[in-house]
């Protein structure tokens, strides 16, 4: 939950105050946090197997091993110097040296007595290939396998430098064309799993049961047609893809509550019976839904303009029109703050003021930049500043970002789901166990 959290208001950081546009660069220290993500991710799918059926237990071990080794190994790019990133906070030798050793001790002592005792486990229950068990185990080999992809891409070029001195860059192109082809696959069996039964499934009949998250997102890959005439033709299967995913985690509430099948009263009823586990599943799984609309949104339809304006001048964007007033300068408790004043108006109507800014800081020698957000709905449009002219223009950076907010807005989704899932009665300290079956209950004879 913190991590989901932490990554999400790094990437909020990113996108407004480095003044880019952009809120994912696959910058090194970014990867350091996703990879332990998509680990632990993985964790807690293995753990339910292992809570419920006894199995996988080797590898619930190996995985909660790896989770927390990645998120040594992102501390040691952060603090260590080895990295020169927006993100890193440290360039010390002497610390980076201390946390390698702390790295080496806890996770080269952890897999020594991993490789020692793992053999002495015993095996858990069986199940067959198409089963929940399957479906879990399915979805922690694409997500380590996502992880791994990350992993090469991101350690890759240091260990070459070290190697041979010589200096790649590994960037959005690798990982754009490694990651996607393998969490595409995951999300089409998402909404599969937690309909499937335990030990062994059904996939026929899941199948039938989401037709009706089918048929929204085929409604969606229609619509989006429609409305684009045209254009980069994986744009609507992606949204119909992220429907697909937000219908697919409501699927399992309404088969389990009988909504659409028995009165209301009896469907909330059930709902109210629900563990909260299964409520934060279904939030989990319906928040990850809304990123992705909101990452589709964004990369897909996200307009920019560049233009050098001076007092008096206009810009235009997505019917929006920005009429540069003037600048003036301020003076902060540390800074010296350039800030340039718009007014925006859509058909002729005025809609607010946009004020973005340069602050430079005398003491320290550095200059920052002030971005303006204009929110319209879940999209916003963004302006920020470039360096002024000679000539008394001011460079500017205008975008439109349709979808964008909910990028972090499925990610707060998330958190509650992994909330509700905490706060399920059978993790409860005291929470009564199970009652023994009868036969369990009588006296030996």
């Amino acid at each position: 939950m913190f991590l989901t959290l932490g990554i999400a208001m790094g990437s909020y950081w990113a996108y407004y105050t480095l003044g880019w546009g952009g809120w994912w660069f696959w910058d090194p220290v970014e990867n350091a946090s996703f990879m332990p993500w998509l680990a632990a991710t993985a964790l807690l799918h293995s753990a339910l197997v292992m809570e419920k059926r006894d199995a996988l237990k080797v590898w619930t071990i190996l995985l909660a091993i790896l989770a927390f080794s990645l998120s040594l190994i992102g501390t040691f790019l952060v603090r260590s110097g080895v990295l020169t990133s927006v993100h890193a906070f440290a360039t010390d030798p002497t610390r980076g040296v201390f946390i390698l050793a702390i790295l080496l001790l806890f996770i080269g002592g952890s897999l020594a007595l991993f490789a020692l005792r793992a053999p002495l486990l015993k095996q858990g229950g069986l199940f067959a290939p198409i089963s929940r068990e399957g479906a879990l185990v399915l979805n922690n080999l694409f997500l380590v396998s996502a992880c791994a992809t990350v992993f090469v891409g991101t350690l890759y070029p240091l260990a070459l430098e070290a190697l041979t001195g010589e200096k790649i860059s590994v960037g959005a192109p690798f990982f754009n064309a490694t990651f996607a082809p393998l969490f595409v696959p995951l999300l089409i069996a998402m909404p599969f799993g937690p309909l499937l039964a335990w030990k062994r499934g059904d996939l026929l009949g899941v199948a039938q049961r989401l037709v009706g998250a089918a048929g929204i997102a085929v409604i969606a890959v229609a619509v989006i047609f429609a409305m684009e005439g045209g254009g980069p033709l994986l744009v609507p299967f992606a949204i119909g893809l992220a429907f697909y995913v937000m219908a697919g985690a409501l699927t399992e509430i309404v088969e389990r509550t009988g909504l659409l099948r028995v009165p209301f009263e009896t469907a909330f009823a059930r709902a109210r019976g629900l563990p909260r586990s299964a409520w934060g599943a279904t939030f989990a799984h319906f928040g990850l839904g809304i990123t992705l609309l909101g990452i589709i949104g964004e990369t897909q339809w996200s307009l920019e303009r560049i233009a050098e304006l001076k007092p008096g001048q206009s810009m235009s964007i997505r019917r929006y029109d920005l009429h540069f007033d003037g600048v003036t300068t301020r003076q902060g408790p540390n800074y010296r703050e350039l800030a340039a004043h718009f007014t925006v108006r859509r058909h002729g109507d005025f809609v607010g003021v946009m004020e973005p800014a340069k602050r430079s800081f005398p003491s320290r020698g550095t200059a920052t930049t002030e971005t303006a957000l204009m929110t319209r709905g879940f999209s916003q449009l963004y302006l920020s500043l470039g360096d002024p002219n000679p000539d008394g223009s001011l460079a500017v950076r205008l975008y439109y970002k349709p979808l964008v907010l909910l990028i972090w807005f499925g990610a707060v989704v998330m958190v509650i789901g992994g909330a509700l899932s905490l706060s399920d009665r059978r993790l409860r300290v005291g929470a009564p166990k199970p009652a023994r079956s009868k036969a369990a209950l009588s006296p030996a004879e």
